[in-house]
């Protein structure tokens, strides 16, 4: 409140609806006010709640979740074996900046694969990317083995383009069942 008496009350007399807003507290009063109720909640409670498009599973797919598992298997005892012989530990030093940042892109990729055995639908564009990005790695470093004269069989690589194989079939039936129109 503005006092009479105030040395500012004659230079501000206009803040008085100001002063009032910012003196507001909603936790006091409630929003009792149709208008704002609305505003604030544009679902009526007559409508039904719709579900949010992540929220829903993605649809089962053992063979996917397998691969996954596999992947994340595999990622994670590559990391304990280095770990266990004391020659790769010590040589973990010496690793270029571009060989950790794919140790962090497997890391991220490894949570994100046991999201997609979840079947959570979060995780399917961050599988997807990750994982082309992952197997362009690996044919990369195939390609200069190969030019070395080290002729290998890359498991991770032929797991990499199966998951994206599946990755994808995943989208397009995701994508459809967006389509569907519900009446």
């Amino acid at each position: 409140m503005i006092d009479a008496v105030s040395p500012r009350a004659s230079v501000l007399p206009s803040c008085q609806p100001i002063r009032t807003l910012l003196a507001w507290n909603p936790l006091n009063s409630g929003l009792s006010i149709s208008h704002r109720a609305d505003m604030t909640n544009p679902i009526s409670k007559s409508q039904p709640q719709l579900k949010p498009y992540l929220a829903e599973p993605l649809p089962p797919d053992t063979f996917r979740t397998l691969i996954a598992l596999a992947i994340v298997a595999l990622t994670l005892g590559g990391w304990i074996y280095v770990m266990m012989i004391p020659v790769d530990r010590f040589a973990l030093s010496s690793q270029t900046y571009l060989w950790w940042i794919e140790q962090v892109v497997g890391f991220v990729l490894a949570i994100i694969y046991i999201g997609i055995a979840m079947r959570r639908r979060s995780f399917l564009a961050a599988a997807f990317w990750l994982t082309i990005y992952s197997l362009i790695f690996d044919v990369m470093r195939w390609i200069f083995e190969f030019r070395q004269g080290e002729v290998r069989i890359p498991i991770a690589m032929v797991l990499y383009a199966l998951f994206i194989w599946r990755l994808h079939l995943t989208r397009r039936a995701v994508s459809a069942e967006e389509r569907v129109v519900t009446v």
